[in-house]
């Protein structure tokens, strides 16, 4: 008790307790409770130690709101070295102010102490050791991530009023949050990975839609603060309950218009323009809101941005016009919600279609004359040579196809080394091979084994067995 009293006294021995202050005193804030904060009554000597863990935070943050503010002392030098200049940084505290009730004192520094030298003074360099490093970007929310940032949108919020009208609602209410969540799966704006929760390419377009529109008001915090500030003002009737609704209805009104306004072409936005020439008539290939399409009069060139739940970049879109196909790539969703990986490629008619190399290999007969045999194919001892994106028995093309064997050169996200099938042929088995991806996403290792069939499939390391407990 005679810590806090120190404090204490301080703080009325400087005079700062202050009514005007509205940080500390603000009867516009007074709701249905009041602030937590401690009473002229000592703290026995028989608390737990947890319970005057508890009663110390509260004194001392009691105590702290009338203390001045900590100032510190922020130096930047910069040390020039073979004339490249290298930045240094320090912050040392001056004045605690309210770090004082934490204990904090001002010879303290919370990045290091800088040595003192004078502006013009020559240095030595001892070493210079090279580090590589790289930025991580934040992680995507989980399912109680996304609730917390719900809970607190206000926090994003500029607006110091709009901030705090929303201090005690956020985006929902505790009832209503989960299910919202749930109805932006339901709807395909965002899916289940594991423990993540990510966006479609379906919440994209319809941001994208929103900021075309000119009511991406929707798509930030801002609005519900709005709203829940001026439902305060009506509370206090400061502000008209028939107004606000009319501003509601006007709003919806507006955003009915400009929908109906624009199809899935005239969408405005920041669109691109394919390097490559249409396929099909040599025209110019643009980008529109939903699709790539050629706009020369009277071609019918085009294709969908979105297929299988995935968006083409612009970049990815020139390559498969430019080539014919491309992949495999990663990010697409089966009607199940599963994700795969696939190629695709333009038919002989200029449509864009998956690819899952199921009927690649050519109808005539395929000249391996030229390429040396990997090994002996394990049902039915001819040559198996690479081919596309396979490994392929010489007997499994053409229109009579006499066998069966053929594995791929990407299994599970893994790329297949020649090295390893080889061995496959020979041993039946390959080394341990890692970094395949599970359905659900996660890294495993295992080996590439012939069955008794002679298909591929998969053997797992076998776990150490367990010491018997003595």
């Amino acid at each position: 008790q005679e810590k806090f009293g120190q404090l204490a006294s301080k703080v009325l021995k400087n005079d700062w307790i202050q009514s005007g202050n509205k940080k500390v005193f603000n009867n516009n804030k007074i709701s249905d409770h009041f602030a937590i904060i401690p009473t002229i009554k000592t703290a026995p000597s028989t608390l737990k130690e947890q319970e005057e863990k508890i009663y110390d935070l509260v004194t001392k943050r009691f105590i702290a709101v009338f203390y001045p503010a900590a100032e510190f002392l922020v130096t930047t030098r910069i040390t020039r070295v073979a004339e490249e200049p290298f930045k240094t940084e320090g912050k040392v505290l001056v004045k605690p102010g309210w770090l004082a009730v934490h204990g904090r004192n001002p010879a303290k520094s919370d990045d290091g102490h800088l040595v003192p030298i004078n502006t013009g003074d020559h240095v030595q360099v001892n070493e210079i050791n090279i580090e590589q490093k790289a930025t991580r970007p934040p992680a995507r929310y989980s399912e109680a991530t996304l609730l917390g940032a719900m809970e607190h949108a206000g926090k994003r919020v500029d607006d110091e009023e709009l901030r705090e009208a929303m201090q005690d609602k956020g985006l929902g209410t505790p009832a209503t949050r989960a299910s919202i969540i749930e109805e932006l799966i339901r709807h395909k704006y965002m899916v289940r990975e594991q423990k993540e929760l990510v966006p479609t390419a379906q919440a994209f377009s319809l941001i994208t839609l929103l900021n075309a529109l000119k009511v991406d008001a929707l798509t930030r915090p801002e609005l519900t603060g709005d709203w829940e500030f001026k439902l305060k003002e009506i509370e206090r009737r400061k502000f008209d309950r028939g107004k606000f609704m009319d501003e509601i209805r006007s709003m919806t009104e507006r955003i009915v218009d400009s929908t109906k306004a624009f199809d899935g072409d005239s969408v405005p936005g920041d669109y691109g323009t394919l390097k490559t020439a249409c396929p099909n008539c040599r025209g110019t290939v643009r980008e529109t809101y939903k699709r790539f399409h050629c706009e020369a009069d009277g071609c019918e060139f085009s294709f969908w941005k979105t297929m299988g739940g995935r968006q083409f970049t612009l970049t990815e879109a020139d390559e498969l016009v430019a080539n014919g196909r491309i992949g495999p790539l990663d990010g697409f969703r089966s009607k199940m919600g599963r994700a795969f990986s696939a190629e695709l490629k333009l038919t002989a008619e200029h449509k864009v279609e998956f690819d899952f190399g199921n009927n690649e290999e050519e109808e005539e007969e395929v000249d391996f004359s030229g390429q040396k045999p990997i090994g002996i194919c394990p049902k039915c001892k001819a040559s198996v040579y690479e081919h596309g994106r396979a490994f392929i028995c010489e007997k499994n093309t053409g229109k009579e196809r006499k066998c069966s064997f053929r594995t791929g050169k990407t299994i599970l996200k893994r790329d297949i080394e020649q090295e390893q099938v080889a061995k496959l042929l020979k041993d039946g088995k390959t080394d341990l091979i890692p970094n395949f991806i599970s359905k659900r996403g996660r890294p495993f290792k295992a080996y590439l084994v012939l069955k008794p069939d002679g298909n591929v499939g998969f053997e797992f390391e076998a776990k150490p067995k367990r010491k018997p407990d003595k």
